[in-house]
């Protein structure tokens, strides 16, 4: 059987159509000029879904605005007098009971909400933007629904520098020298993600240099390799001191035993003393030789002088 004209079904959407919800029903529905009211067949239905924090009025979220042009409408929904998001209610193509996303900003960028848009005719013979404070609009606390409590967004900060939030699914991947593992929890605990730093596991590469040229490293020092954990000592004894010098990417080896005594100053004085001894030397050679000499000329003049006086006898 056909319902008479005039009547409608008594559903949930046209229902709502012909009353303030979601809006409350308290609520005079108009702008903070009272030059403009919200029709009661404009919005039909809402849910707001948040984050369950106790800190959070359910009361407090309201229609901000709500903004006419002849192409369409925008709608911003507001919590305590701030915009917490909107959405663009096209003209064209628009049928009754259609429905839109809210993306959510500000304290609320994790929420994503939807509301029904009924009808547009009472609301396009306006023009203009229109602004509802906390109490000229606000929405009933049933439309408000507190989300399954979960991670929102990761951020990553290196310092003082923050990324910007990463949502959906988001894959932790073990790096050089860090385990990632999973406790499962029991007895109603939650479950725990662990990273572990490692030490000696050998999951650093061997040598990275043949990978990168233009990165050149020590690999070994006269053929000593580093051990396991990438070390390679230097050991001092008592005449060897090491000093770090750290500006010039330097290490300074030094002999404490065997440290010069002379300077180029003594050394001279050393040479030219062994160059006169040296000459006083060739000098003695030289008159050992002419003493030889002359006691052999003696030695004949010797004998032939023994000779004659024995044939004079």
């Amino acid at each position: 059987m056909t319902a008479p004209q005039g009547l409608w079904n008594a559903d949930w959407l046209n229902a709502n159509a012909a009353r303030k919800y979601p809006l409350h029903e308290g609520a005079e529905l108009w702008d903070t000029t009272h030059s403009f009211r919200i029709p009661d067949d404009f919005l039909v239905d809402l849910i707001w879904p948040t984050h369950p924090d106790v800190l959070i009025d359910p009361t407090k979220f309201h229609v901000a605005g709500i903004a006419i042009f002849g192409s369409g409408v925008v709608l911003t929904l507001g919590y305590n007098g701030t915009p917490i998001g909107s959405t663009i209610i096209a003209v064209s193509g628009f049928v009754h009971n259609s429905t839109y996303l809210i993306q959510g900003t500000g304290e609320f960028s994790d929420s994503v909400g939807k509301v029904v848009v009924g009808a547009l005719d009472n609301v396009i013979n306006n023009a203009g933007a229109f602004i509802f404070g906390p109490t000229d609009a606000p929405v009933e606390t049933t439309a408000v629904k507190p989300a399954l409590r979960n991670v929102a967004a990761l951020y990553l900060q290196n310092g003082t520098e923050v990324s910007d939030a990463i949502n959906g699914d988001v894959v932790l991947r073990a790096g050089r020298n860090m385990q990632i593992r999973i406790v499962r929890g029991t007895g109603g605990a939650p479950d725990t993600i662990i990273l572990d730093a490692l030490d000696g596991t050998g999951l650093n590469k061997d040598c990275i240099c043949a990978e990168n040229p233009d990165t050149p490293c020590i690999r070994t020092i006269n053929g000593v390799g580093p051990d396991e954990n990438g070390n390679l000592d230097l050991l001092p004894d008592d005449c060897i001191q090491l000093t770090p010098q750290a500006a010039s990417h330097t290490i300074a080896l030094k002999d404490k035993c065997c440290t010069p005594c002379c300077g180029c100053e003594e050394l001279t004085v050393v040479r030219s003393t062994l160059e006169n001894v040296s000459n006083q030397v060739n000098a003695l050679e030289n008159l050992q030789q002419t003493i030889a000499g002359s006691l052999t000329n003696l030695e004949a003049v010797l004998a032939a002088s023994g000779k004659q006086i024995s044939g004079q006898v």
